[in-house]
């Protein structure tokens, strides 16, 4: 029964990116047709002309401004992070427990409610249509310091940070040569999910980008419909090759970060 539903589970998750990955490589105009799971006359004509007709679907374009601001927003929300979890889970200092619990009360506030709000500070401060605007927003996450808070607290050895107080190594120094090595695995994590989130994140760049430069995947994807509706079939192909690329350069990541998301899933779910 158990080997059932773990099977009814895995066809569930499977099959959409079964079929995407199918649709992509039938010529555009029969994606409905035949069956839809299996492709005769596989082609890659849609990842060809997505690529080769820029001044319509800029894709390469999308596709890199999604590793810039997904990069930056994964390696800069994991540092912060990786700061507030020690601070509150390696000191004791008056309002810490406010603090963490106001931290576990923000991982409730759903993104899209703050959305909005963003985009009118971000206004005010000049940050629309910029890669800061993406970028600053996405990089603070209350699941991140929650997660740094949990993991700092089971993770380092006080005894070891005591020691290197001791020898007259600086708060700073002891963070920095000390607390980051015991963090590089919950780092990664973080640096993975932050930047999943960030590259799949669609309301917010919306909000924020209005050149089509400066456009991401989800948003840049959203448009192709609009540009040259004339053949919505064709328009329908490059979206879906479009996908098709997004998700394998996510699960690519995922599978480099595997090891590295483990350990860190590990060690900071459990806090005992």
């Amino acid at each position: 029964m158990t080997i059932a539903v773990l099977v009814a589970l895995v066809l569930y998750f499977l099959l959409p990116l079964w079929w995407l990955a199918v649709s992509s490589l039938k010529l555009y105009g029969v994606e409905f047709s035949g069956n839809p799971l299996w492709v005769s006359q596989p082609t890659l004509f849609n990842y060809v002309y997505a690529f080769t007709n820029a001044s319509y679907y800029p894709l390469a374009r999308w596709l890199l401004n999604s590793v810039i601001e997904s990069g930056f927003a994964g390696g800069l929300g994991a540092l912060v992070a990786a700061m507030a979890g020690y601070a509150l889970g390696k000191f004791r200092f008056r309002g810490r427990d406010a603090m963490t619990l106001l931290v576990a009360v923000a991982l409730m506030v759903p993104s899209t409610a703050i959305a909005f709000p963003i985009f009118v500070l971000e206004q005010q401060a000049g940050l629309v249509n910029t890669y800061q605007g993406v970028i600053l927003p996405s990089s603070v996450s209350a699941f991140a310091a929650y997660f740094m808070t949990i993991y700092a607290a089971e993770s380092i050895p006080k005894e070891v940070l005591d020691a290197a107080r001791l020898d007259g190594a600086s708060e700073f120094r002891v963070f920095r040569s000390i607390a980051l090595r015991f963090f590089r695995p919950a780092l990664i994590t973080l640096f993975v999910l932050i930047f999943a989130g960030t590259w799949n994140n669609y309301l917010l760049p919306l909000f924020v980008l209005r050149d089509a430069s400066l456009y991401m995947i989800p948003q840049g994807l959203s448009t192709v419909l609009i540009n040259g509706s004339t053949f919505p079939n064709l328009q329908f192909a490059i979206q879906v090759a479009g996908s098709a690329i997004s998700v394998l350069f996510m699960v690519g990541l995922f599978v480099v970060c595997e090891k590295y998301i483990e350990a860190g899933l590990g060690l900071g779910a459990v806090k005992g």
